[in-house]
Order: C-alpha cells, then sequence, then structure tokens
C-alpha cells in the first residue's frame, strides 16, 4: 500500500483547568454554581485502561472518548460521521472517497487533514480495517481516495473499528507505535495509575461540541459486589453491570439507582465440536437444542440483563438477520424422537446407550461470568430430560481461549466474537465459518463459495440475500447454539442524565460527553 506525505508543523495548545467555587459536595467536589453539582462522574469499571494506543489493546470502549475514526459507529450501532463527514463508494467498489471534516485539531494542535490521516494509516498497514486497500491518494488536504485491490463493499465499516483511530502525527514514533495518547475526541487523559484508576478531562476544543461532563474518573474495580458497594456509598456515579448477575438484580431493587440499557451487538453461543463423538451426529446436536427451553430459562435466570434468542446475530444488525433462521424449537418429545432414532436407547439410569457408550458430553465455559455460571447447571438439568448425560467444566478465562482455540472441548459455551462494526461478514471470513477462518467450527465448499461472493457483492439487496443464506446453511447443519443476546449496561445514580448507552459492546462510554448530573 502507498502512502504520501509531508513534513508537518507542530502547535500546542494549553489548556487550564479552574473550578468556580468554594462549596463542596458530600464528596468534597466543588460546586460549579449556585448549588448546582458539579459535572465530575466517576465510574466504577472491572476493566484497566491497558494501553494509550488504540490499534495495540486500548480498552475499546473508553478510548472512544479520547480518539476519533474517520466513520463512527452511534449507540444504535449504525455508521456515522466522525473525522469524514461524508464518503462515496464507486460502483464497482474499487473506488472510495472521503470528505473530511475541516478545522478539527488534536488534543497537541496538529491539524487534522488528509495528511495526518495519511500518517495514521502508515503507521496501521497490514490491519485488517486496510488489508484490502491497494493505495491511498490525497486530490486536496481534505480528501483521501482509496483505491481497493478488489471489489469493497465493507471499507467504511472497517475504518469504524476502534483500532482504526486517528491519532496525533507528532505522537506516532518511528516504529509506528505512540508516545502519548493525543487524538481529536472529546476527553483528554490525564492522568492513569496501572490497574487502579484513569482519569480524563473535558476538550472545550472538541470539534463535535463542548462536554458537559468536566472529567470523567474510572476507578478499576474487578469484584462486582465491590464496585456495588461503592455505588451504595457513594464513591462512585456509575458501574458497569458486565458480568454482575447477582449485583444487578439486587441493586435493581433500589430506587436510589437505575439501569440503563440496550440490546447489545454481541450474543453468547455455544458451539459444538463437530469432530468428536457423539456431537459428530448432527441428530444429537439437534437433539440438544430441543432439549433446552432457552426462552422461560433467559427471562427467569437473566432478566434484564439479556434477551432470549432470536436469529443467528443480535437484532442490533437490523435486516441483515434471517428471521427464518433459529435454533430448534424447544420441543423434548422431538428431542427424545431424533436420538432414538440415531441409535440412543435409554439405559437403567434414563441416560441414553448406543454401542454400549452412553451419551455423554461436557460443557467448557468461563468461571468467572456469573450468567453464564447460572445457566450451565440449568441446561445440564434440562438435558436429562432427553437422556444426556452433560458434564460441567468451569475454567479461567485464559484457559477457556486457549480451549476454544485447540478445540478442546464438546461444547463450549463462549461469547460470539469477531463482529466489531456494523456489518457482520468479519464474523464468517475470519472467524468461524470460512475454510480461511481462525476457529473453523464448521465449513465446506458451499459455505465458502457463498462467504466469498458476499466479500466482492456490492448491491445491498443481493449482500441481504447473501447474509441470509449464509446463515441457513450454517444452521442447517447445527454446529451451534445461540444461547443470549447481550445487554449493555450501567447502573447509576439516579441524577445521571442523557447517557444513552450503546449497542456496540466497543462503544458503550460514547456518550459520556453528553451526560449531565442534576442535583
Amino acid at each position: 500500500m502507498c502512502f504520501l506525505a509531508h513534513p508537518r508543523k507542530a502547535l500546542c495548545t494549553v489548556f487550564v483547568f479552574f473550578a468556580f467555587s468554594t462549596v463542596l459536595c458530600a464528596r468534597g467536589k466543588p460546586q460549579t454554581a449556585a448549588g448546582a453539582p458539579p459535572q465530575e462522574l466517576i465510574i466504577g469499571d472491572q476493566f484497566d485502561l491497558q494501553n494509550i494506543d488504540p490499534a495495540k489493546g486500548m480498552l475499546d470502549d473508553t478510548q472512544i472518548l479520547v480518539y476519533n475514526g474517520l466513520v463512527e459507529i452511534d449507540s444504535n450501532f449504525r455508521q456515522t460521521p466522525g473525522l469524514a463527514e461524508s464518503w462515496e463508494m464507486s460502483p464497482d467498489g474499487m473506488r472510495w472517497t472521503f470528505k473530511l471534516r475541516q478545522n478539527v485539531r488534536f488534543h497537541d494542535g496538529e491539524p487534522w487533514n488528509a495528511q495526518a490521516a495519511l500518517a495514521n494509516f502508515k503507521r496501521l498497514e497490514g490491519y485488517p480495517g486496510l488489508s484490502d486497500t491497494d493505495r491511498v491518494e490525497t486530490p486536496d488536504a481534505y480528501t483521501l481516495v482509496f483505491y481497493m485491490k478488489q471489489p469493497t463493499y465493507n471499507l467504511s465499516s472497517n475504518l469504524a473499528r476502534t483500532m482504526m483511530s486517528m491519532v496525533s502525527p507528532r505522537a506516532i514514533n518511528e516504529d509506528g507505535s505512540i508516545s502519548k495518547a493525543l487524538g481529536s475526541g472529546p476527553y483528554k487523559l490525564v492522568k492513569w495509575d496501572k490497574d487502579i484508576e484513569y482519569v480524563f478531562e473535558a476538550n472545550d476544543e472538541f470539534w463535535g461540541g463542548k462536554p458537559n461532563l468536566r472529567k470523567i474518573t474510572f476507578k478499576v474495580i474487578t469484584d462486582p459486589q465491590s464496585r456495588a458497594s461503592a455505588l451504595e456509598s457513594g464513591e462512585i456515579d456509575m458501574m458497569s453491570g458486565y458480568q454482575a448477575l447477582a449485583v444487578v438484580k439486587r441493586l435493581m431493587q433500589n430506587d436510589r439507582f437505575k439501569i440503563i440499557k440496550k440490546t447489545q451487538n454481541t450474543s453468547a453461543v455455544i458451539f459444538y465440536n463437530i469432530n468428536r463423538t457423539p456431537l459428530d451426529s448432527r441428530a444429537v446436536r439437534e437433539a440438544v437444542g430441543h432439549g433446552l427451553d432457552l426462552q422461560s430459562m433467559i427471562n427467569k435466570l437473566l432478566p434484564g440483563l439479556a434477551s432470549p434468542p432470536e436469529g443467528f446475530f443480535s437484532p442490533a444488525y437490523g435486516d441483515l438477520v434471517n428471521p427464518g433462521v433459529k435454533n430448534p424449537a424447544y420441543n423434548v418429545e422431538e428431542a427424545n424422537t431424533l436420538l432414538e432414532q440415531d441409535g440412543w436407547v435409554r439405559g437403567n439410569r434414563g441416560i441414553r446407550i448406543k454401542n454400549g457408550s452412553p451419551l455423554t458430553m461436557t460443557l467448557t465455559y468461563g468461571a468467572a461470568n456469573t450468567e453464564d455460571s447460572l445457566l450451565a447447571p440449568v441446561i445440564q438439568d434440562m438435558l436429562k430430560e432427553a437422556g444426556i448425560d452433560l458434564r460441567l467444566n468451569a475454567v479461567e478465562g485464559a484457559a477457556l481461549d486457549a480451549l476454544q482455540e485447540s478445540k478442546q472441548y464438546d461444547m463450549i459455551l463462549v461469547g460470539q466474537s469477531f463482529i466489531p462494526t456494523d456489518d457482520p461478514s468479519f464474523n464468517y471470513q475470519r472467524g468461524y465459518w470460512h475454510s480461511n477462518s481462525f476457529y473453523k467450527i464448521y465449513t465446506s465448499d458451499k459455505l465458502d463459495a457463498l462467504i466469498d461472493e458476499l466479500a466482492v457483492t456490492m448491491d445491498t439487496v443481493k449482500r441481504r440475500e447473501l447474509h441470509w443464506d449464509i446463515q441457513k446453511e450454517i444452521m442447517d447443519h447445527a454446529p451451534t447454539l445461540m444461547v443470549y443476546h447481550r445487554n449493555s449496561i450501567r447502573l447509576a445514580k439516579q441524577n445521571i442524565r442523557n447517557f444513552d448507552i450503546s449497542a456496540g459492546c466497543w462503544h458503550i462510554n460514547r456518550a459520556l460527553k453528553d451526560t449531565v448530573i442534576e442535583k
């Protein structure tokens, strides 16, 4: 990929923040005006910032406060202008033209323009978002033209990935790493104590308007019970509800707090190892699906935390989700019939046997995930009605990832990945369903052909048809079971207003710039 660049001039601006009152609130914060609460928010989160580089593992849902991409994802999981005001794809998908936003500066005063973009693309060369790009040209200071190696429909989606965020050219080192967290976003990172807290202050020169909150502090509190205690004591104003089932249920009953939630773009799924006995039998896999009443299970055990499965992907993906592709319907009688036809007969203890071997399999899941840990024994109990002996294997996060990668499992309950933006094509091609994908849960020549066709199809209607065909082809072979669609969740004090939580799991904190603290 070819890039053009020229010397950059450095500008530096210094912002000084003042406190304008001597009146203190209950937590010792200064009042900003006659009795008005200070616009300073403290959030309890389970994750550390991890890095200052959006391309090298900086916490996604927080780095969007500091950095912008050319294209961004709004709270409803749709593309929205970022540092590009508009973009257009040529009819053949071989050329994309982006008109850049003018009068934007990075936190260090460096101007945003086409040359700043080129400096970023040079350091990001080889990343998935640019893999189909042949070269980028700059007809003028605020225009980028991408010339593609092949027809590419998803360039704007690819550029909306948080790892493709733009950094001030002055912060980019020779090796492509960055020296400081200098973006163009609504907040500046002013403090980071690893595994303790990280602090942001408002960027009043933000191109999207002056943020309401003047300061946002994230305290790293890994234990959900400790986060809840901090919220109840007033130490924090808001907390993450991720993997915090018991806490969320308890705090939902307290009228001092409110739950802010939205159906997320990710889902929990069970993958079957179709190369292992007895799950190499499609009848057995379908019987597992028929044996589970996921609708009542999710509504009873995860009320407000998740939604029962509706399709192959979360409803956040709109009409790209095939409405006719569903899990096997809950029907224990059908499960028993399938197993009988497949040669599995009831043994003395009710567990089915075939050729002297019991119908035994293991479900592996994350021990730290309270939601999955709650569901697993219920899944185990339900499958007994069909004569299936399900063993449970709770493991730590790193072990779960390793087992998934090595395929050392029968059934594994995990979060659906490889869907970072508003189009799930990456999920098929790189994640699970293509012969070149990472996990290869189920692949076939027919499925490869459909996924490859989708990659070069520009027509929107035809693309939707291909999405539907791919999802149907996968589910017709029953290699996976959708378990629930996750909710993005925050618990907050009642005086927190205007926080529209995002459906995108990597964009949850996007709307903090609009948030207001009332009396």
